[in-house]
């Protein structure tokens, strides 16, 4: 068992599986150091300040010594499937460059996660290079302990995500024979929990274990089963020979996955992920596995703004619309030369007799139109400029506040899907803020992707202009308040 005074590298703590894993290892007291290629993307997350960070690529072989140096145990993370076609030689080349590495470091251990399939004919290209970086690991001197997961559930979990966008938008969904295939998907928790207790495990020598859920299931069987648990109605259509390209060009079009990516993972769904060793329930027996129907109603709990990455909201970009983690996001920032207060107070002043600021017309519009199907419509606010969580803002309810910072609001209103706006102020290390405003749109079935696309072009406009009447708001605020003794701004900025 490693103490929790030995420090630790996480490799990929960009990805998907690295930024769970982190939190939960902080938890119980060990010191990490996290080796990434764009240490951008961490900066907004929570746990970043309690990490050391190192800059590296493992192709590069110059930068792992650093990383690597005093480590006890090393977690091996990286795949290169987004880098392009040549995406195997890089995953080989880096595993080469690793096991070098933490040999010459004296690392102990190193925790290998990667892709479980049957070996043969139909393997696709990602999943064989998934097998062959562990065996290039295991070359090395350096104890490996790989896991071969199958198909991993979990909101942001780019095979759940395929999923969830494929199942949600096609009534009918169509596919080729390999939908006939096998496969046992696990819970993200799952994964945590196998990475986690095998810092426990003596690392004398290396060990393969395959992971995967207790249901056995084919592709087809988990789009349905997620449907059912939505309450959708879908049929399953079969059409042998539908080329590669045009099944990862619909992905990239109707999915949060790039076709750099949706090309190798639907290749590798050509053969069976099936655990065919029970070595891991043998040597892992305290972990209970979760069934494919508690996995998806886990990840649909989260279909909240609260559990979105922060990294999509803090971005350096001043519009970024995308889908991500089931939602259509719109997100906008602007930087402005005020103090946070005035911000704040600016959008916690929305609704009722004040209005929205732009186009107020059409926000009426949208209030009379949903109390007209049944809906609560315009509701108003109270009057005093104090808000709490549960308050009414018109067709929105108060869901988070956090005073001086942030305000989300859950949208009642009738529609194909659930809704929430959000702002945040941020105060800048040059002086100043960040003011954002972010729309989530949670979509339900393809009604609920239509209603978005066909109200996109209003969504943008009105959108655009309310953070600028947000801002000019701000502007006027800072002015009273400038205006008024220093007593009476303190007493303000309290509200």
């Amino acid at each position: 068992m490693i103490e929790p005074g030995k420090l630790i590298l996480v490799t990929g703590a960009t990805g998907y599986v690295g930024r769970h894993l982190i939190p939960h290892l902080l938890a119980k007291g060990y010191r990490l150091r996290c080796l990434a290629h764009n240490p951008q993307r961490l900066k907004d997350l929570a746990w970043i300040s309690y990490v050391e960070i190192v800059t590296g690529d493992a192709v590069q072989l110059e930068t792992l010594d650093r990383a690597l140096e005093g480590v006890s145990t090393a977690y091996y993370l990286i795949h290169s499937m987004a880098s392009g076609q040549r995406y195997s030689e890089r995953d080989l080349a880096a595993a080469r460059n690793f096991a070098e590495a933490a040999a010459r470091a004296s690392v102990e251990h190193i925790i290998y996660l990667g892709g479980l399939a049957d070996l043969g004919p139909n393997i696709g290209l990602h999943m064989l290079s998934r097998i062959q970086t562990g065996e290039v690991l295991r070359q090395g001197s350096t104890p490996v302990t790989e896991f071969r997961a199958s198909v991993i559930i979990g909101p942001g979990s780019i095979s759940f995500e395929m999923i969830r966008y494929l199942t949600e938008q096609f009534p009918l969904l169509l596919g080729p024979r390999w939908l006939h295939n096998h496969v046992q998907p696990i819970a993200i928790r799952n994964v945590l929990d196998y990475l986690l207790t095998a810092l426990e495990h003596p690392a004398g020598q290396s060990m393969v274990y395959e992971i995967g859920g207790p249901d056995l299931m084919t592709y087809a069987e988990t789009m349905l089963v997620y449907a059912k648990l939505r309450g959708l109605k879908r049929r399953l259509l079969v059409i042998p020979g539908i080329p590669l390209a045009l099944m990862a060009f619909f992905v990239e079009k109707l999915t949060p996955v790039p076709s750099s990516i949706a090309s190798p993972l639907i290749d590798s769904l050509r053969g069976n992920s099936v655990v065919r060793n029970d070595a891991a329930r043998r040597d892992f027996t305290h972990i209970r596995l979760l069934d494919y129907q508690t996995a998806v109603e886990a990840a649909l709990s989260k279909l909240t703004p609260g559990y979105v990455e922060p990294a999509v909201h803090e971005v350096a970009h001043s519009v970024i619309i995308t889908k991500h983690e089931g939602f259509f996001i719109d997100h906008r920032q602007t930087s402005l030369d005020l103090l946070p207060e005035a911000v704040f107070q600016a959008f916690t002043g929305l609704g009722g007799k004040c209005g929205w600021m732009y186009l107020n017309g059409v926000w009426q519009l949208r209030g009379w139109l949903d109390r007209l199907f049944g809906g609560p419509g315009m509701r108003g606010r109270k009057d005093d400029d104090r808000l709490e969580v549960g308050a009414i803002v018109d067709f929105y309810t108060v869901e988070t506040l956090e005073p001086g910072r942030m305000m989300c609001l859950r949208a009642d209103l009738i529609a194909p899907g659930a809704g929430w706006m959000a702002w945040r102020v941020k105060p800048r290390d040059e002086g100043g803020v960040t003011l954002s405003q972010t729309a989530y749109f949670a979509p339900k079935g393809l009604t609920g992707f239509l209603y978005w696309y066909l109200l996109s072009p209003i969504h943008r406009l009105v959108f655009a202009g309310l953070l600028k009447r947000i801002a000019r708001q701000a502007d006027k605020i800072q002015h009273l308040m400038h205006s008024k003794d220093p007593g009476q701004r303190e007493e303000e900025g309290t509200r």
